[in-house]
């Protein structure tokens, strides 16, 4: 499967070779590498807002060092609201704020051998997140790369702003998911609409 995906990091590179001291949604503190992208080029600046920033905060406190990646991995298991009562976890636990059903879950698809799971946005609903198992390297993004390891990988932007937009759009932290809530409703969710720029 071959997927474009983004992320902020703010050094020279946007991979983890270590795990990451703090804990994630799909991983514990010192353990596993995990690499996190969004799949919506709005998705980063969502989670820095969300994370960083608040509903009540400057969405121009946020500086974002964008990359892009190309992603092509075979066996990525994708888990969504429909289907995750499968895998022993909630439509709300699946975008939920603790993380201890989403870090069962990675070990259990890491176990099965999954490299990677596409999963719903925690921070922008309607759009979605690719989660990588293991070390990956950076590979100039117009190489071929020599190992699996190698990423195809593009710096986009250094100390740049959010898309003004965006900020209207996140699901901040402690606030109901709207795209679950529409899934209990209705059985579907809509995907996300790319609002209008509003900044030029």
């Amino acid at each position: 499967m071959k997927l474009t995906a983004f992320r902020h990091a703010a050094y020279d590179t946007p991979w983890w070779v270590f795990p990451s001291s703090r804990e994630g949604r799909f991983h514990r503190a010192g353990q596993d590498t995990v690499q996190y992208l969004s799949l919506h080029p709005l998705g980063p600046a969502a989670e820095m807002l969300r994370h960083h920033v608040g509903p009540n905060g400057d969405p121009d406190d946020v500086i974002l060092n964008l990359w892009t990646a190309v992603m092509d991995i075979d066996g990525v298991e994708r888990i969504d609201f429909d289907d995750c009562e499968r895998y022993g976890l909630t439509a709300d636990e699946l975008v939920g704020d603790d993380y201890t059903a989403t870090q069962a879950l990675a070990d259990a698809v890491r176990a099965r051998g999954a490299p990677a799971i596409v999963v719903p946005s925690a921070s922008l609903p309607g759009t979605h997140n690719l989660v990588v198992f293991g070390v990956r390297l950076l590979c100039p993004f117009l190489w071929e790369p020599l190992m699996p390891e190698e990423i195809p990988t593009g710096h986009v932007s250094d100390g740049a702003r959010a898309a003004a937009e965006v900020a209207g759009h996140v699901r901040w932290l402690g606030t109901s998911h709207p795209a679950v809530q529409q899934w209990k409703s209705s059985g579907t969710y809509e995907l996300f609409d790319d609002p209008m720029a509003m900044r030029w």
